[in-house]
């Protein structure tokens, strides 16, 4: 268990039970009772020099604060509705500033149907951006704790990308730095490639429309988005089920790109799939059933989707590879941990 997980079971020790409150800390996103039906809420901040690099667009930036949030709610297969949004910033990068945030969130949350209804302003020495969302489920909220034996697992997009695209951002940025030229910057990753790795990581897409399907239609049982690394996140829903969750290395979609990168990197892309983060992809599970119904349709959805391993009795995540398996719950990253 990551010092992430940790706290969050420190936290509920402090909380009283019971009320419109239906769930918790612990999950993707909260859920409130309401006349109306359930409401899910969720937050997320964003802070300079540890969730982006300092000099990021302003408007890029607000995109993408949205845009993690938005993700959450995805994983609950919730549809937004309103938001709220704080800024910090250093006041003298001017009011233009906030504005080009605030631009920027609007644009992306209301691509997905949620509004702006309020937030607040404050001075910082660095730039701290917080989103608060409030959607509905499309059908039964998913939760990480549905997964049973028997089980599929399914992952949405190509994780490791935004890892891929990270590394990029912060080598344009020391290249902006010393007063290089504009992109292209890397001969041995196509252009093409390369604008897909930055996007990924700067202008995430979260997976709303799959969320909501999943939830409408029934198809799955559990289901997390993939923030923090594939095996941090598929330890987290193994836990929160109490089940075992096994990936197959051959399985896994890699992208072109990903693999690209991989390949000028001299780095082993499954290494950015399992621990990279930032992806905002969803990691679910299906019934046999609900499998081949997914399976049949995938081309249906807004995201290209993959089976990628089953469920078992036990707990833990764990990676086949060939005959050995590699436990991989841990992998991914934590704000309570340091870097090794």
């Amino acid at each position: 268990m990551k010092a992430e997980d940790r706290f969050v079971d420190a936290l509920r020790a402090l909380l009283p039970s019971g009320g419109s409150v239906r769930l918790g800390p612990g999950d993707d996103a909260a859920l409130v009772d309401r006349e109306t039906g359930p409401l899910a809420a969720t937050t997320d901040l964003l802070v300079e020099g540890v969730d982006f690099l300092p000099g990021e667009d302003p408007e890029r930036l607000g995109r993408r604060a949205a845009a993690v949030n938005l993700s959450d709610l995805a994983a609950m297969g919730a549809e937004p509705e309103f938001f709220l949004l704080s800024i910090g910033f250093d006041r003298g990068k001017g009011a233009e500033y906030p504005l080009a945030i605030a631009r920027g969130a609007i644009a992306r949350a209301g691509a997905f149907g949620a509004r702006l209804i309020g937030g607040d302003l404050s001075e910082a020495p660095q730039t701290v951006v917080s989103v608060a969302l409030w959607g509905k489920p499309a059908g039964a909220p998913l939760l990480r704790s549905g997964a049973a034996p028997g089980d599929a697992v399914f992952l949405s997009g190509h994780p490791g990308e935004a890892a891929a695209g990270l590394r990029l951002a912060q080598r344009v940025a020391a290249f902006g730095a010393q007063g290089s030229r504009p992109t292209p910057r890397f001969p041995e990753l196509a252009l093409e490639a390369e604008r897909r790795l930055l996007a990924a990581y700067r202008d995430p897409v979260p997976r709303i429309a799959l969320g909501a399907a999943l939830s409408r239609e029934g198809l799955a049982t559990a289901a997390i988005d993939v923030s923090d690394g594939v095996g941090a996140d598929a330890g987290r829903l193994a836990r929160a089920s109490g089940v075992r969750l096994v990936l197959e290395r051959n399985a896994l979609p890699f992208s072109p790109a990903l693999l690209s990168f991989g390949a000028m990197e001299e780095l082993d892309p499954l290494e950015l799939l399992l621990s990279g983060g930032d992806d905002y992809e969803l990691l679910f599970t299906a019934s046999p059933a609900q499998a081949e119904r997914l399976e049949e349709r995938a081309s249906a959805f807004d995201v290209p989707i993959a089976r990628v391993g089953r469920v078992q009795r036990g707990g833990g995540a764990f990676l086949l590879d060939g005959q050995s398996e590699r436990d991989i719950a841990d992998l991914g990253h934590d704000h309570l941990e340091r870097a090794s």
